[in-house]
């Protein structure tokens, strides 16, 4: 799905897309009810501006998560919060209460996941929020952040090591 063609309808589209693009948002706004809203959005531009795709462009993927990233982008603007949605630069802001966003969320072993994520290097974060939050391969992960696979590979081991004795202590 990756590569989109005209004769894809927007099921298929949300289908796909839905899961990725939610954990996505998710992971970066740490509120169910606001990636909600604000996948809803997203998914409301992508219907709106299909016809608009042009493959020699980009590619559908490509093409989908600029209108996520400029979509969060407008919802961090509104709200005046300034904090990084790159990749390769996603820190956690000082100024949002992360101990009040992890109140939102419901799931007891969620909110330990998300309070140990929050104390380990921004790279190692961002393998295992790719990994496991995006579904991306070693092989993905290691195009995107343009390193080394086997690198990927030794951050991601030590990182769930990392995560696993936080989460222990």
């Amino acid at each position: 799905m990756n590569e989109f063609s005209h004769s894809d309808n927007l099921e298929n589209i949300y289908e796909y897309y839905f899961p990725r693009v939610y954990n996505y948002v998710f992971y970066r706004i740490l509120s169910k009810e606001q990636t909600e809203d604000i996948v809803s959005d997203i998914f409301l531009k992508v219907a709106e501006n299909v016809f608009r795709f042009d493959a020699k462009k980009a590619n559908f993927n490509t093409w989908i998560f600029t209108i996520v990233r400029n979509t969060l982008i407008d919802y961090y603007r509104l709200r005046k919060i300034h904090i990084s949605i790159d990749d390769e630069e996603n820190n956690v802001d000082p100024s949002i209460d992360f101990e009040e966003q992890c109140k939102l969320i419901e799931d007891e072993m969620l909110k330990e996941l998300y309070k140990a994520l929050t104390k380990i290097d921004n790279r190692t974060r961002l393998i295992i929020v790719l990994k496991h939050f995006e579904g991306l391969t070693n092989r993905e992960i290691s195009k995107r952040m343009d390193i080394n696979e086997s690198t990927v590979s030794s951050i991601y081991i030590r990182g769930l090591k990392k995560l696993r004795e936080i989460i222990a202590a």
